[in-house]
């Protein structure tokens, strides 16, 4: 599809002559309209005599740059995902170095107060520096020990933690890969019904000018019956004996003859030209509803991958919060399980699906 939109004309024709023989000759007229994508409408000629259908055709020109742009979208929802990967990693390198720092501070400051509390504030030798009596040799050791099954404890957590977003991670892209594989299939459906719809349409255009040279040649040879009529009323009206004139006249009227076979042929032929363009029609409308069925479809996709983002950004969030409640207050678990008690929710709500097009049927009264 182009983007622009055709519109064909049926056309009730009554000759002058035959005006109440009862009969209806359709026409078709292609042209230019702006509108809906797909419309019909009735509108009467000025004279009265005639009855136009319209039917309005539209392309969709910008869902594949639109496809296109949200396709660029994930990946770098994606790459954002990588880099927060590498945050985590890095924050928790950096929790380890600084719980490693913060012990090593600890021990040489029990160190310093333990010589400060000696006599003088010094030992006797070298060598007392670095002794100490047993009681405070248990403290230290009981705290060094507490550290090291805290620091463990949180490095387990984390690296639980870490586990479940990579779990997370890798499902939402597998989803996220089996969604875009869904819309590509979904795209080159679309593509495929435009360029079948556009072939339909080429040979719509082919049928109504070959309608059109159809009617030209049935008003010439009823021009020509018309002239043969008269001129055998004149001949019948000179009540001439010759033989020549008896055989002009029988040879007219053999003309006539052929003539009135050779319309009633070009009368079948119309009618079947013009049953083969309603079908052409008729085919028409049914290409723009399974159209709109899969474009149905991508907006449902792309509803889906809203959502999953909505849930990845959450997760991230969640994390987040879960670092800093574990590096202020050291109490990891009890804020994990809130979490887990009261998960956020998001709720998407979606739109309501176009309504599906009437079909619109031709019938030669």
């Amino acid at each position: 599809m182009n983007g622009t939109r055709n519109w064909c004309t049926l056309v009730d024709m009554h000759p002058e002559d035959q005006a109440a023989a009862g009969r209806k000759t359709y026409a078709m007229v292609s042209g230019h309209s702006t509108g809906h994508s797909l419309a019909s409408e009735l509108v009467e000629s000025h004279d009265g005599h005639e009855e136009i259908i319209k039917v309005y055709l539209k392309g969709r020109s910008g869902d594949k740059m639109i496809h296109e742009k949200n396709i660029n979208q994930l990946k770098s929802e994606v790459q954002y995902i990588q880099e927060a990967r590498n945050c985590l990693q890095k924050l928790r390198e950096d929790i380890s170095s600084k719980l490693d720092r913060d012990l090593g501070d600890s021990l040489h400051r029990q160190e310093i107060q333990v010589v400060l509390e000696k006599p003088n504030g010094f030992s006797q030798s070298p060598t007392a520096l670095y002794s100490s009596p047993p009681e405070v040799d248990t403290c230290i050791n009981e705290d060094v020990d507490s550290l090291r099954k805290t620091v463990q404890n949180l490095l387990a957590k984390l690296q639980e933690a870490e586990r479940q977003h990579q779990s997370d991670r890798v499902a939402f892209e597998v989803t996220l890969s089996r969604y875009q594989r869904e819309a590509e299939q979904s795209n080159a459906a679309l593509q495929r019904e435009e360029d079948r719809v556009e072939q339909k349409e080429a040979e719509v255009g082919e049928l109504q000018r070959r309608l059109l040279g159809m009617e030209t040649e049935h008003q010439a040879l009823l021009a020509k019956v018309r002239e043969g009529e008269v001129a055998l009323e004149e001949l019948r009206s000179n009540n001439a004996d010759c033989q020549a004139e008896r055989e002009k006249a029988a040879t007219l009227e053999k003309e006539v003859a052929g003539l009135r076979e050779k319309i009633h042929h070009l009368d079948d032929m119309l009618k079947s030209q013009q049953r083969k363009v309603r079908q052409m029609i008729e085919q028409l409308q049914n290409s723009k509803a399974v159209i709109q069925s899969k474009d149905a479809t991508i907006q449902e996709l792309k509803e889906k991958i809203a959502y999953l983002e909505a849930e990845n950004l959450e997760m991230h969030d969640r994390m987040e919060h879960l670092i800093e409640k574990q590096i202020s207050h050291g109490n990891f678990s009890t804020q994990a399980r809130a979490k887990t008690e009261n998960p956020g929710s998001i709720r998407i709500s979606k739109p309501p699906s176009p309504k599906p097009m009437p079909v619109i049927r031709v019938v030669e009264t």
